[in-house]
């Protein structure tokens, strides 16, 4: 009897994966290296146990059962409650190590390193959960089309759409593809289940109790497509309270008695079909990454908006006051610069008395030296014209009925440090003043050296606290978001998500967080920059000088690095804790 509207042969023609493409595929995959034995061969059982034993703790579930099951077999597993059924189906699936025995699955152990490899374990293996492990935020067609984006990446969206369409019509559940798990019966969230299971074609098929909770036309219609599974060619283990299925043996748990079975006819193999060209499935793998990547952590982010709010707010006061601290910081850094300018120039003081031979030879001394970067002679009336600009020295020239400013060497060195060298030379020149002959204070250069210092300590230290700050507020918000989510990531592995299947989203979401806070706190900034300089552009000079528009373009662009950098350091170390 074949089922209306679907057949799984003719969903296995649309560019799936054959039954025996996993014999090539493991001889070639890169995780092949957690196997020690060869791939599986055409005439070689896809599942084999022998001796496995399966204890919890002093509890003994089952002991020495052996089983062989080859492509196009459907083996019932039965047995009491609690006689290990649903565990042996979970140690085939690598949920569970074996206590004894061995176990291989497609050619792989999983008796042996354990959990290396298991993604590509699973992305072979189709398993029906009798708790059906659906995904709350996706749709009943969502989850479907992300189990077969999972196992195959490389596959059209288009083709893995119409798929996931067709087998919930053949499931009798066309009209709630949209519907949410929430919204659905625990009978037709079970055939969504048996639905996600069967689409992908796996070349062994592992169901656990698939017909418990449906009436018992929907239960006719699992069986049966389970059969023609079989008899496609995939290695089908049913574990059922009783034998209803047309199978080839019976494994009865706990003993491991194996019994024949009803009317079962081995399938043969079904042909490998046509893969598309390189081109086409690279093309779909940049799509179905992107789908499975950035549209999916996007989602999960505006869905997670209410316990990522909190962080997000306080991340961005936060980064707001990083924003204020860096302008403080160029202002300051800017009235260093011009005092340490001032700092490297060393007025020599002529003597009144110098005669032009004197004042010639100490400039030409002083210039040849290679600590000077440029000399400036100044005349007594240019440094009263200099005084009389300065606040302060005007109203001291005042007081004296004649230029109390003599004329100077302005000496500019090329660095801080050689200030006090050059000064050194100077002195005792017959062409300087005895009495004063420069103006370098070794103590005031001490001073502003320590100034600097400590400024730069305070605003770094600063600077760390606040980030540090921030990067507690959204590791522990990421934290939350990954524990509420700990479910969701469980049943992807279950389903054999690669790694950059698991991290992305979570990465993506930390760097929308991330880039957001960093966008509002770098807006303010900017705002509040562009309202200064229109509306009170003399009093921002004075308060925060040097702070321009070069500056505030650098803090923005600082604020928004800064935001996606916490972002993503913050998502993969909460990711990591989750896995751990």
């Amino acid at each position: 009897m074949r089922l209306p509207g679907l057949s799984l042969s003719g969903l296995r023609g649309m560019g799936s994966r054959s039954v025996t493409r996993a014999a090539g595929a493991a001889q070639s995959a890169p995780e092949q290296d957690l196997q020690t034995a060869a791939p599986a061969a055409p005439g070689r059982p896809l599942v084999e146990v022998t001796g496995l034993a399966k204890s919890f703790g002093k509890l003994g579930v089952f002991d020495e059962v052996s089983l062989a099951v080859g492509p196009g077999e459907l083996v019932v597993v039965t047995g009491s409650s609690g006689s290990g059924k649903t565990t042996l189906l979970r140690l085939l699936h690598g949920q569970l190590r074996p206590t004894r025995g061995s176990i291989w699955v497609a050619g792989r152990s999983l008796h042996r390193l354990w959990r290396r490899g298991l993604g590509r374990v699973r992305r072979d293996v189709g398993f029906i959960f009798q708790d059906f492990r659906l995904l709350p935020r996706l749709t009943a067609l969502e989850n479907i089309i992300l189990a077969l984006q999972i196992s195959d990446p490389q596959l059209p969206y288009s083709v893995i759409r119409r798929r996931a369409l067709e087998v919930l019509e053949a499931l009798s559940l066309g009209h709630r593809g949209r519907a949410y798990p929430a919204q659905l019966s625990a009978g037709e969230q079970q055939r969504v289940a048996v639905a996600r299971a069967l689409a992908g074609h796996p070349q062994i098929l592992l169901a656990d109790e698939p017909v418990t909770a449906i009436d018992a036309q929907n239960a006719h219609i699992v069986v049966r497509l389970l059969e023609e599974a079989a008899a496609n060619g995939a290695a089908v283990i049913v574990a059922s309270h009783h034998n209803t299925y047309r199978s080839h043996r019976e494994l009865r748990l706990p003993e491991g008695k194996i019994l024949p079975g009803h009317r079962g006819r081995k399938a043969g193999v079904s042909a490998q079909p046509v893969r598309p060209r390189l081109w086409r499935r690279l093309l779909a793998l940049c799509a179905n990454s992107f789908r499975l990547v950035v549209l999916s952590g996007l989602r999960s982010w505006r869905r997670d908006l209410r316990l990522i709010a909190p962080a997000l707010g306080s991340m961005a006061l936060l980064f707001l006051l990083c924003g204020l601290l860096s302008l403080v910081g160029v202002a300051v850094a800017d009235v260093g610069a011009r005092a340490a300018d001032q700092a490297s120039v060393v007025r020599v003081y002529l003597a009144p008395d110098a005669a032009p031979a004197d004042v010639a030879a100490l400039k030409a001394r002083l210039a040849a030296d290679p600590r000077v970067e440029s000399i400036r002679e100044v005349s007594a009336e240019q440094a009263l014209r200099e005084a009389n600009g300065r606040p302060g020295l005007g109203a001291l020239a005042s007081l004296s009925t004649s230029n109390p400013f003599p004329a100077s060497l302005d000496v500019r060195a090329r660095r801080l440090t050689d200030v006090g060298t050059i000064a050194a030379l100077a002195k005792g020149d017959p062409a300087a003043d005895p009495s004063y002959p420069t103006s370098y204070d070794p103590d005031a250069y001490s001073r502003l050296q320590r100034m600097g210092l400590i400024v730069g300590g305070i605003g770094a230290g600063l600077l760390l606290l606040f980030l540090f700050v921030a990067y507690s507020v959204v590791a522990n918000s990421m934290r939350a978001i990954a524990t509420a989510r700990r479910e969701e990531v469980l049943v992807t592995r279950l389903l054999g998500a690669r790694g950059w299947m698991l991290r992305g989203p979570f990465v993506v979401q930390g760097l929308a967080t991330g880039a957001f806070a960093g966008a509002l706190a770098a807006a303010v900034v900017a705002g509040g920059w562009f309202l200064a300089d229109r509306f009170a552009a003399a009093t921002y000079s004075q308060v925060l000088p040097g702070a321009g528009p070069v500056a505030i373009r650098f803090v923005v662009a600082g604020l928004l690095t800064a935001g996606l950098v916490l972002g993503a350091l913050t998502a993969l170390l909460g990711f990591r804790r989750l896995r751990a």
